[in-house]
C-alpha cells in the first residue's frame, strides 16, 4: 500500500495565555487505523501510536502499534501486533506499556517480547502514565477508576464518581491531572461534559480546579510548557488550550475523532491522532 505523506499550510491560528502564535500542519502520516494515542520515545526517536483496528470493546487481536519517524514517515506499519483495542500509553525504562481494554501490555523495546497483566472487572481502560519510579497509572471509564500497576501488581488506585469517566492522565509534582470525559447517561454520550481534576497522590484526595464548570467530553492531555495544558475534545473535534486554573483560554476547531495527543517540544510539533480520519496529524507550533 502506497502511504501519502503530505506537507499542509493552514491558516489556523492558535492562543493560549500568555502568547498567540499562527500554526500550520507540518505533516500527515495516513493509512492507519482508527489511532487513538500517539507517544514520542527519545531512546529511540520515533513515535509510536496505538491503532484499535475494530470496535473499541471487541478483544479481536486486531490492534497494533505503529513506528513512526519524527518527520512523518512510517518506519514499521505494525512494529507489534495482535493486541485488541489499543488505548493510551506510557514509558518507563526500556517498555512501552498499553491500555488494551481490560489489560495492560509491557512491551520491551529491545526485542518487543509482551506481556499482558488482566484486569478481571475492568470497563474501558484508556489512558495511562508513569510516574518517576515506575509505578504506571491506569483510568477506566466505565468505572469511574483509577488503576496502579507496580511491579507487576494491578491494583484499584482510586474509584470515585466525582472521577466523571476519566480519560486522560498527567502527573504534576504530588497530584495525578486528569482529564475527564464527563457524566456519561448512554455508551459514550454524556449528560454532563467533563472538566479538569487532580488527585492528591500520597492522599488520594480528589481536589478541584479554580475552574469547576464543564469544558468538553476530554480525551488526551500534555502540558503547555508553563503555560498549562492542551487538551483534545474527541466529541466536538477540539483543541484547547487551559490554563492552570482549569480554564479554556482558546479553542481551535481540528476535526471529529482528535485523540490522545502528545507534544514535542524540541520539534514544536503537537501530534494528534484524527481517528475518524485515520491519521495521525503533526501541527507546527511557530
Amino acid at each position: 500500500m502506497k502511504y501519502n505523506f503530505l506537507i499542509y499550510f493552514s491558516l489556523a491560528f492558535f492562543c493560549n495565555a500568555s502568547l498567540c502564535f499562527p500554526f500550520g500542519i507540518k505533516w500527515i502520516v495516513d493509512g492507519l487505523n482508527q489511532p487513538e494515542s500517539a507517544i514520542y520515545d527519545e531512546k529511540s526517536n520515533a513515535i509510536y501510536v496505538s491503532n484499535i483496528n475494530g470496535k473499541p470493546l471487541d478483544l479481536d487481536e486486531n490492534g497494533y502499534i505503529t513506528k513512526i519517524s519524527v518527520d512523518g514517515q512510517i518506519l514499521e506499519k505494525k512494529w507489534v501486533s495482535g493486541l485488541d483495542a489499543p488505548k493510551g500509553m506510557a514509558l518507563f525504562d526500556d517498555y512501552l506499556f498499553v491500555a488494551d481494554v481490560n489489560k495492560i501490555w509491557k512491551i520491551s523495546f529491545k526485542d518487543k517480547k509482551k506481556e499482558s497483566f488482566a484486569i478481571n472487572d475492568a470497563g474501558f481502560l484508556n489512558d495511562l502514565i508513569s510516574d518517576k519510579n515506575g509505578t504506571i497509572y491506569a483510568s477506566d471509564m466505565f468505572k469511574n477508576r483509577i488503576y496502579s500497576l507496580k511491579n507487576d501488581d494491578i491494583n484499584i488506585w482510586k474509584q470515585s464518581k466525582l472521577l466523571f469517566s476519566p480519560n486522560g492522565l498527567l502527573i504534576e509534582g504530588d497530584h495525578l491531572v486528569v482529564a475527564c470525559w464527563g457524566k456519561i447517561k448512554e455508551g459514550f454520550q454524556t449528560e454532563v461534559k467533563g472538566k479538569l481534576i487532580k488527585i492528591d497522590l500520597k492522599t488520594r484526595e480528589i481536589k478541584r480546579f479554580f475552574n469547576t464548570r464543564p469544558v468538553g467530553n476530554l480525551d488526551g492531555i500534555v502540558f503547555n510548557k508553563d503555560n498549562g495544558y492542551l487538551a483534545t475534545d474527541w466529541v466536538e473535534g477540539k483543541l484547547f488550550t487551559i490554563n492552570k486554573k482549569g480554564i479554556v483560554v482558546a479553542s481551535q476547531k481540528i476535526n471529529e475523532g482528535a485523540a490522545d495527543l502528545e507534544i514535542l517540544m524540541h520539534k514544536k510539533l503537537i501530534l494528534v491522532p484524527m481517528m475518524k480520519n485515520n491519521n495521525l496529524t503533526a501541527f507546527q507550533i511557530d
